[in-house]
């Protein structure tokens, strides 16, 4: 496995947890509550944690193409979730697994 963490700076974490997760749940397993979340694409998985300044993600997946599918999805859904106060995730470089 490898992983992938990124950060998202936001006074209101746990608001955009919510949001993201109950989307995807209309697609994909996703289990949740206000500061912790698990996302199971069919690529790899994400989990979500809801700091007080920051929505931090954990993504993990088999494979590079894999990791960066899962990316692609965090990103744009917070793009569509952000349109009035454009927000983005930094991403940290991705660590080999196990």
């Amino acid at each position: 496995m490898i992983r992938l963490q990124g950060r998202m700076p936001t006074a209101e974490a746990s608001r955009y947890l919510t949001r993201l997760c109950y989307h995807f749940g209309r697609k994909i397993r996703v289990e949740y509550d206000e500061r912790l979340g698990r996302a199971e694409f069919p690529w790899g998985v994400c989990r979500f944690v809801a700091e007080p300044d920051a929505l931090r993600f954990e993504c993990e997946a088999d494979d590079e193409e894999r990791l960066a599918r899962v990316r692609f999805a965090i990103d744009e859904h917070v793009k569509l979730f952000s349109r009035k106060a454009p927000l983005s995730v930094a991403w940290e470089a991705p660590h080999g697994g196990d």
